[in-house]
């Protein structure tokens, strides 16, 4: 028979169980264990196996509670997360943080799709974008510098700047467009990363694994190309665009170019149109490419001189046929080996 100290003791235990608010949490089964002990206790003898009910009950109760609340209490934690804020400056820059960040990024281009960065002008909400970033991306190189002292003026001192093309910037002075290489792109997103980690270092496993997934899929695209552009004659890989902005893909896979404008899309002089149609006429070249956003009427009066067509490429992302960079590259690709073999 239990000593007189030992029910004094249960009965104290009872009534704790009974005042705790977390027994709400337990599940249906150990609830209804626990609405037994009342019963018990209020029976006059209380036997061994009774005693012995009683301490598993209480046991089970508390260990049951507080798992529970744990979990949700690191449900509630998860759920509250607020996505780490970040702004580019073009929409291609804008993708490749898509693929590194996830779901645990908020992105924001201050370049729409479609828009040309180079005369791009910024606004008031722009600022404010770039003020609230923990993160702002950048190409460097030149290609977005006219932003450079609205990043500098509007950003906080505690915001991580990345130029995503820092590392490149050594190989070639004059044509930032290093993303036209998808081997460089991998030096994008390995910034990028960087970037992210350093902002927030308690998801850096999630910005790795992204990486590391992403960097598989710009090697098999790298691949890609070369395979489509491949099956063109060799007497044949000239590529001759508007704009000069795909000197890295012509010299990735072998190619020759030739633009009408430079890196900057400044504005066309005559000589250089004269230079390209004795090329085209030359070479039995079938096609030349302008990109979308550019006014190339210029290219089309060559181009219905020397009786070749004009066919789309791109340089950077845009809604529709190219809404990210992979798919950007492998249009570009398919359209120029289409086109002149």
């Amino acid at each position: 028979m239990p000593s007189l100290q030992h029910r004094r003791q249960a009965f104290r235990i009872a009534d704790c169980i009974e005042s705790v608010s977390f027994l709400t949490l337990i599940d249906t089964y150990s609830q209804k264990k626990i609405q037994l002990i009342p019963k018990l206790l209020n029976a006059r003898r209380l036997t061994k196996a009774n005693w012995a009910f009683l301490a598993m009950a209480v046991v089970l109760s508390l260990s049951l509670a507080c798992g529970s609340s744990d979990s949700k209490q690191d449900s509630v934690d998860a759920s509250n997360q607020q996505p780490l804020s970040v702004v580019t400056t073009t929409a291609l820059l804008a993708d490749l943080v898509k693929n590194v960040g996830g779901d645990l990024v908020s992105v924001t281009a201050l370049v729409p799709p479609g828009a040309d960065v180079h005369s791009f002008q910024s606004t008031p909400a722009d600022n404010m974008a770039i003020s609230r970033a923990a993160v702002v991306v950048s190409n460097g190189g030149g290609l977005d510098q006219f932003l450079d002292s609205v990043i500098q003026g509007s950003s906080s001192d505690d915001t991580i700047h990345v130029m995503a093309a820092e590392m490149l910037l050594d190989l070639d002075a004059d044509d930032p467009h290093f993303w036209q290489n998808p081997l460089f792109t991998v030096k994008y997103v390995e910034s990028i990363r960087d970037g992210l980690i350093t902002a927030d270092p308690t998801n850096s496993d999630d910005y790795q694994g992204n990486f590391a997934e992403y960097k598989d899929r710009l090697t098999k695209l790298d691949f890609d190309i070369a395979s489509t552009l491949n099956t063109v004659d060799p007497a044949l890989r000239h590529l001759i665009t508007f704009h000069d902005a795909f000197g890295h893909l012509a010299k990735r896979y072998d190619w020759q170019v030739t633009s009408l404008v430079g890196s900057d899309a400044s504005q066309v002089s005559p000589g250089p149109v004269v230079e390209i149609l004795e090329k085209v006429r030359e070479q039995g070249l079938t096609a030349v490419f302008a990109e979308p956003q550019f006014d190339s009427d210029l290219l089309e009066k060559t181009a219905e001189e020397a009786g070749v067509e004009i066919g789309p490429i791109y340089s950077d992302v845009q809604d529709g046929e190219v809404p990210n960079y992979i798919d950007m590259m492998l249009f570009n690709a398919k359209s120029i080996a289409r086109l002149l073999r």
